[in-house]
């Protein structure tokens, strides 16, 4: 499945533009001996197109190109940790008809279509599932559920080879291909191709990262796998490669690369208070993991994944609009809606109040382009509590906006000289309320982040702690300062402290998560009688 579909389906994080036809601007006065091509039907600044270069042929802006350009900064085939990693999973998530123009993208050779490549966990599954359930015990443990749950319980606790087979054949048949992504995993760079074919724009260009989350489980998986053995060194390696791998692929320009960096991220810091509360390890050795995390960059630049990336993708959606003849502006509109998994028509009220009225594409630009300076501003804002209530500010507004944008009648109302400005102004306000991204929901993934990594801290100096005096401490006061510099607030509860007790032999750590309420150590799918939980929790001893 294309993933920016799965994205439009999951987040409606994927950005269109619907429009009536553009406005024609004049020719200039053609020269005596070559006639020139028309002016663009736009104007090239800052301020509507937000990029003024590279142009096409036409003198449009080439928004794939200027993506392009401003993902492979600094690249080369031999820091790109892309090219080992396609060299480790196969060519096979790319698209046939995509793969030599991507590779030669890439600067390497096409890769050939069978090879020791990395084995999936769906293949994996399809290789030992049963045909159907059955009473005999045997065949029932490879049925594909099952299959799939013993998948999720090795990333997160300690296992044995004889305790899941399958999964431990797994991983031995994926020993060079994951020796090559920890290879991939030590370059500095990631950069995948962006390009599409005729007919296409960029909403239809696959994202090629959903095999990260496969390969950071494999990694997972092994690192539980080594704890259980006592090969703490190697399981440790196996998480940094987590680490690094979700921060390569938050190098991308879009907010779903962002959020699965995230989860990707998450998932290693799981398994990394497992392996410390299993392993038993020194004061010293736990302190030395820490400062090897701390000098991990950071996992993406939120403020630049909205300002550059999510925008060029949104204008490069606005662009078609601009260019097409009515007649091909509605088979736009058609496929920009299928695209979108939507049947939405908001727009066609709006233009058939317009009537012959053309849009200007300049006051719709820059009307889409200050939205998108908000919300820069407010993801630049250094406080997480600031940064919540100004985007807050800013769903409220796109509220109001849905009013506007549905009051028809008073469009009809506007004289005939506004009609234009106020027309395409209404466009654009339209544009807002369908498909700004939600911004709610990745600011909510990010400060969930924070919060972990503060907790994850945490765990690592609890865990000094106990190493050196053979318990946990009363209060996380007394972790400081020879384990943690500061203990970190809640910033779920207006940076109050952090939940923490000592539990028998263990501690129950947690903030009180998103809807800022204390749960009582309670996440996500813990309470039967209450859905709504989402504390965000340690807790030693494990419950898995």
């Amino acid at each position: 499945m294309c993933v920016n579909n799965f994205f439009a389906a999951s987040f409606m994080l994927v950005f269109a533009f619907a429009a009536c036809a553009a406005g024609c601007s004049a020719e200039e006065k053609p020269d005596a001996k070559q006639p020139t091509k028309p002016r663009p039907a736009i104007t090239i600044s800052k301020e509507t197109t937000f990029i003024t270069e590279p142009l096409d042929a036409d003198g449009y802006p080439d928004y794939v190109a200027a993506m392009n350009r401003h993902c492979s900064r600094g690249v080369t085939p031999e820091n790109n940790a892309a090219v080992l990693f396609w060299k480790a999973v196969g060519p096979a998530e790319i698209e046939p008809e995509r793969r030599e123009k991507y590779f030669e993208m890439l600067g390497i050779a096409p890769l050939p279509e069978k090879g020791d490549y990395f084995r999936t966990s769906d293949e994996q599954v399809e290789l030992h599932k049963s045909p159907e359930k059955s009473d005999d015990e045997d065949t029932e443990e490879y049925h594909p559920d099952l299959l799939y749950k013993q998948i999720y319980v090795v990333t997160r606790r300690p296992w044995s080879r004889e305790e899941f087979p399958v999964w431990a054949e797994w991983l031995k048949v994926n020993q060079r291909p994951m020796a090559l992504l920890t290879e991939a995993s030590k370059r500095p760079r990631r950069y995948d191709p962006w390009f599409f074919n005729k007919d296409e724009t960029m909403i239809d260009v696959p994202m090629q990262i959903m095999q990260y989350r496969d390969v950071v489980r494999a990694f997972a998986a092994r690192a539980m796998l080594r704890t259980h053995q006592g090969k703490t060194d190697e399981a440790w390696e196996d998480y940094l490669t987590c680490h690094r791998l979700a921060r390569l692929l938050g190098q991308g320009p879009t907010m779903i690369e962002s959020l699965v960096a995230m989860t990707l991220n998450s998932r290693a810091q799981t398994g990394e208070t497992a392996l410390i509360e299993h392993a038993k390890l020194p004061a010293e050795r736990i302190a030395a993991m820490q400062r090897e995390l701390d000098s991990l960059p950071p996992l993406f630049d939120a403020v630049e994944v909205l300002n550059v990336g999510e925008r060029l993708f949104f204008l490069s959606c606005v662009l078609p609009a601009v260019r097409k003849t009515p007649a091909e502006r509605n088979a736009y509109l058609k496929k920009l809606n299928a695209g979108l998994l939507s049947d939405s028509e908001a727009f066609k009220p709006i233009l058939d109040a317009m009537g012959d009225t053309e849009i200007d594409w300049d006051v719709a630009l820059r009307v889409g382009n200050s939205w998108y300076d908000r919300l820069v501003e407010a993801f630049r804002k250094p406080l997480c509590a600031d940064r919540r209530r100004a985007i807050a500010e800013i769903d409220k507004d796109i509220q109001l906006l849905e009013k506007s944008v549905a009051d028809v009648e008073s469009l009809k109302k506007v004289p005939p000289s506004d009609l234009r400005k106020i027309g395409s102004e209404r466009v654009a306000q339209a544009e807002v309320v369908l498909f700004i991204p939600a911004v709610s929901i990745f600011n909510n993934a990010v400060d969930r982040m924070a919060m972990n990594s503060d907790l994850t801290r945490l765990a690592f100096a609890l865990a000094g702690y106990h190493a050196d005096s053979g318990s946990y401490p009363a209060k996380l006061a007394d972790l400081t300062p020879k384990y943690i510099g500061a203990i970190p607030k809640d910033i779920f509860n207006d940076d109050a402290d952090l939940h923490y007790a000592r539990d028998g032999d263990g501690y129950l750590l947690y903030s009180v998560g998103l809807n800022g309420r204390d749960d009582g150590g309670k996440g996500p799918g813990e309470s039967r009688e209450d859905l709504t939980c989402d504390d965000i929790v340690v807790r030693v001893p494990r419950r898995d």
